[in-house]
């Protein structure tokens, strides 16, 4: 079984049952305790479980339970976006930031990485990102849009959620999409949650991209920023050599976090 689809299977179990010890885990799925391990963590990042001492306990959010889609975006190549993550919070983020967060996994993936920083201040428009934050930083100013709530992607977004950002300046928004072309640029699928994107990206004084390596050289419907507004993109060492030129021919600061087996 691929390291995705045992995820979602374990998730899936651990939904059914609410909890279970590492040993009936990995006894379960005919793999080691390292790889449970190293699994329920990837699940506890994404915010689906906890961890606990010899086990893990279903985290029983409703608008998580049964939602394939998202459990598969935010494990489907989790390796790579926690080395995005790591990197972007250990390169961009400074003591006595203020932060815009968009809804994507790949951003969402900077969350557990800012647990040593300082009097941040964070904004977000997706409810799983404003959780993850709470969770993970107690101790930091957190501000949630409001707006019409898409309750399939749990991101708010319309008119007051892009208001919002109209009353807020932050040094730096991170920001994803589903994919990345030249010289279309950056693109995403949810035409609402793109204009909340906008938002972010005309009241920061810095936009950083982060999309991890598979999403490079494929578009989708709705243009986020076009390639020559990028500032900074942040990708995983699985972009290819000859799209590291076009990228830096193109005046980005290409940044490549390195995917190691600690990540």
């Amino acid at each position: 079984m691929l390291p995705e689809a045992r995820r979602r299977a374990i998730l899936s179990h651990l939904a059914r049952i609410g909890s279970d010890t590492i040993i009936d885990l990995s006894a379960r799925f005919h793999i080691s305790t390292m790889t449970i391990r190293r699994d329920l963590k990837i699940l506890q990042e994404a915010g689906y479980v906890t961890m606990s001492h010899g086990g893990a306990v279903y985290n029983g959010d409703s608008f998580q339970l049964g939602e394939t889609h998202h459990i598969e975006r935010a494990t489907i190549r989790a390796a790579e976006k926690r080395a995005i993550g790591r990197y972007a919070a250990a390169n961009f983020v400074d003591d006595d930031d203020v932060l815009f967060l968009d809804s994507g996994t790949t951003v969402g993936a900077i969350v557990p990485f800012l647990q040593d920083k300082r009097n941040l201040t964070l904004a977000s428009n997706s409810i799983r990102t404003i959780d993850a934050l709470n969770r993970h930083l107690p101790g930091s100013t957190i501000l949630c849009t409001g707006g019409l709530l898409s309750s399939t992607a749990q991101t708010f977004v319309g008119p007051v959620a892009e208001r919002f950002f109209e009353d807020f300046f932050a040094r730096k928004a991170f920001i994803s999409g589903v994919g990345f072309t030249f010289p279309a640029g950056l693109a995403d699928s949810q035409m609402l949650d793109t204009a909340v994107k906008k938002a972010m990206t005309r009241s920061a004084e810095t936009t950083i991209v982060v999309i991890d390596s598979s999403k490079i050289g494929y578009s989708a419907m709705v243009q986020v920023m076009q390639t020559r507004d990028i500032q900074t993109l942040v990708t995983d060492e699985g972009i290819a050599d000859s799209t590291k030129r076009a990228i830096l021919k193109n005046g980005i600061d290409l940044h490549v976090a390195p995917v190691t087996p600690t990540t």
